[in-house]
């Protein structure tokens, strides 16, 4: 049995592409939310999930903000109007996707008990990070004695055993923030987790992006945008991100 593990597509569809293509074989799946928001193929993204082996997914962040946009409503005006075009031009299909969502909670695939996150934490620091303090990162279980805590938000692969309890972040497919150009996932093979990459072809999203009519106000904006993709840098090439990328992390 082979369970296929994802988090935090944002909108980039060529990279789910080339994950399910590899992973062609996958008998279930396990989302861990963010499908649309912040990025331009938000049509091609969801016809992808809905094709997807069956399993749990569940609500992220950006998936609250697409079914109430009042959440980003003050936000900068370049996310707003990036937001609001994605919006304007995703299907009524997309829209029952993302209300079928699951909230976070304890799920059962293939056997193996999992606690899912998508992994906005309380306080100032809202990412789960390799070098999370424990009790912090304990705060994802939520008393929870589940085996497994999968978790995304923070586009970071990484994996950590706390008394006995595994936490693990299969890394973000659309947006990579440690530098590198591929989509990042996990995989369970017969109960046994692993880490996963592939590369993918970034041009669609490049060009899908110069389609965001609502940016042509902001070309400074979309270039940021692009430039993030291209150097695997997704929210700009500074730390922690750079210090993540020159100790290993995906």
């Amino acid at each position: 049995m082979k369970v296929l593990v994802i988090a935090d597509i944002h909108g980039n569809a060529e990279a789910l592409r080339a994950v399910l293509d590899k992973e062609s074989d996958a008998d279930r799946s396990v989302f861990l939310g963010d499908s649309v928001l912040s990025g331009p193929q938000g049509n091609e993204t969801i016809e992808l999930l809905k094709g997807m082996p069956d399993g749990t997914h569940i609500l992220g962040n950006h998936d609250h903000e697409l079914l109430d946009p009042s959440i980003f409503a003050n936000w900068p005006a370049t996310w707003v109007a990036l937001n609001n075009w994605i919006i304007d031009n995703l299907d009524p299909v997309g829209y029952d996707y993302v209300n079928a969502l699951k909230p976070d909670g304890e799920y059962e695939e293939d056997g193996i008990r999992m606690c899912l996150r998508h992994g906005v934490m309380s306080g100032k620091v809202r990412n789960a990070l390799p070098d999370t303090p424990d009790e912090k990162l304990l705060e994802l279980a939520d008393g929870s004695d589940c085996p497994y805590v999968l978790f995304g938000h923070s586009h970071v692969q990484f994996r950590r055993v706390i008394n006995g309890q595994e936490f693990i972040n299969p890394g973000s497919i659309g947006q990579n923030r440690c530098g590198k150009q591929v989509a990042c996932y996990g995989l369970f093979e017969d109960g046994v987790f692993r880490h996963c990459q592939v590369e993918y072809d970034q041009t669609p999203w490049l060009e899908a992006m110069d389609q965001v009519s609502y940016l042509d106000e902001h070309p400074d904006f979309r270039q940021w945008l692009k430039d993030g993709l291209t150097t695997g840098y997704g929210i700009g090439e500074n730390e922690p991100w750079t210090r993540f990328s020159e100790e290993g992390y995906w």
